[in-house]
């Protein structure tokens, strides 16, 4: 029997898309559509998020899961020392346990990328068909009409 943590995780998770939108809303320098202005958020953004959403913290996490494994904020959590605040304002510095936690998670991204890339199969051209000279075909169809009366 499944707890109720994870399911309100699983829950924020299926719903991330459509919650992302309402972040966006209220706190648009922390979770910016462009993904050159992505920052990595503070760790207690998770609590804040939680109460001012009115939601679970295990939802709250849920709908997190998903924007933290993006490949941007990865990127942004490798390129930046500092986290920021909802707010925008700075926070503490990123630490080495999240930049080698990015790494592996873009090197993880990579390899399923160039999995995916190698099973594809091939999708060769096909050869186009050499056109039937109209003299040989009426050739042959007055020839099988030949046969057949004999």
């Amino acid at each position: 029997m499944a707890s109720q943590y994870g399911i309100e995780r699983a829950r924020g998770t299926k719903e991330a898309a459509r919650q992302l939108a309402s972040l966006r809303e209220r706190w648009p320098i922390a979770f910016p559509v462009k993904s050159d202005e992505v920052r990595p958020l503070t760790v207690s953004a998770v609590g804040e998020i939680a109460a001012a959403m009115g939601w679970s913290v295990p939802y709250a996490l849920g709908v997190l899961a998903p924007w933290k494994m993006a490949p941007v904020y990865c990127r942004a959590v490798l390129a930046h020392d500092h986290r920021i605040a909802l707010d925008g304002t700075p926070a503490e510095p990123v630490d080495a346990k999240a930049k080698d936690s990015a790494t592996k998670r873009l090197a993880h991204l990579a390899a399923r990328n160039a999995a995916k890339k190698a099973a594809a199969p091939v999708k060769a051209k096909p050869k186009p068909a050499a056109p039937i000279e109209t003299p040989v075909l009426r050739d042959r169809v007055r020839a099988g009409l030949l046969r057949r009366r004999a």
